[in-house]
């Protein structure tokens, strides 16, 4: 079971891998390769519930820690049960949807966690059922993404509120919000993540942070971040692919 406070303190900075293939060998390329976590995207990525519960149960096998990004808040109850070890909330833009996901991830008195002491969970954790339920609002990580500029004047609402571990930006839907949209880098955009990663660090949490390059790395830690998504698996093979072919046919 990992406290992700201390697993961050132990392991920095934390380095992941965004998975969209559909396959569970991605997550062992991935444990090989020597990445920290990996977070699976169900958000946008059509995974069916037995494909979900395959990636769960390898990475467990393989002793890397797997987040799932959601689609639907009723699904968390089912991916902490089995397995998962941190749900990742999209669009987390009201107090409202922040406390949802805090009563689906974590126990009382936190949350309203569903409880099944004969669920994966439970069994996987290698601890009597008692010690478990003292230990699982510590090492199942919930993290938040504020992905709308327009949530600025409540941020601090919905990251003040216990229960939330992480907090992610999204770049993308900030350049939308904007009226930019795609200007991934724009000055704007960049401002309005680097305000999520201060307020993340007033109230306590885990600034979790894209980082496409060695550069933004080093930028984002000097602001405090320690947890990355380095790369999305699709890209990462697309690049390596093009390349290969590209020196191929070199003269």
């Amino acid at each position: 079971m990992y406290n992700w406070k201390e697993y961050v303190e132990q392991n920095k900075p934390l380095l992941g891998l965004w998975i969209a293939i559909t396959d569970p060998g991605v997550i062992e390329l991935a444990k090989l390769a020597g990445f920290d976590y990996v977070r699976l995207d169900n958000e946008y990525i059509p995974f069916d519930y037995g494909k979900i519960c395959e990636m769960i149960r390898t990475a467990n096998l393989l002793d890397i820690p797997i987040h799932i990004r959601i689609s639907r808040m009723e699904d968390i109850t089912s991916f902490v049960s089995f397995g998962a070890d941190g749900i990742i909330v999209p669009d987390c833009d009201t107090v409202e949807r922040a406390k949802k996901a805090i009563e689906l991830t974590k126990f009382w008195p936190v949350g309203a966690r569903g409880m099944n002491p004969a669920g994966r969970s439970f069994r996987k954790a290698g601890v009597p059922p008692a010690e478990y339920l003292q230990k699982a609002n510590d090492c199942i990580a919930l993290t938040v993404q504020i992905e709308d500029a327009n949530v600025a004047d409540r941020i601090d609402d919905i990251l003040s509120l216990e229960g939330i571990d992480m907090v992610a930006s999204g770049r993308a839907d900030i350049s939308q919000s904007l009226g930019i949209p795609g200007q991934i880098t724009h000055p704007k955009v960049l401002e309005f993540e680097d305000l999520v990663i201060r307020k993340a660090l007033e109230h306590g949490k885990i600034p979790a942070i894209l980082a496409l390059t060695k550069e933004d790395l080093t930028n984002l830690i000097g602001k405090g971040a320690k947890v990355f998504t380095l790369a999305n698996d699709e890209g990462l093979l697309f690049t390596a692919m093009k390349e290969k072919v590209a020196a191929f046919r070199k003269p």
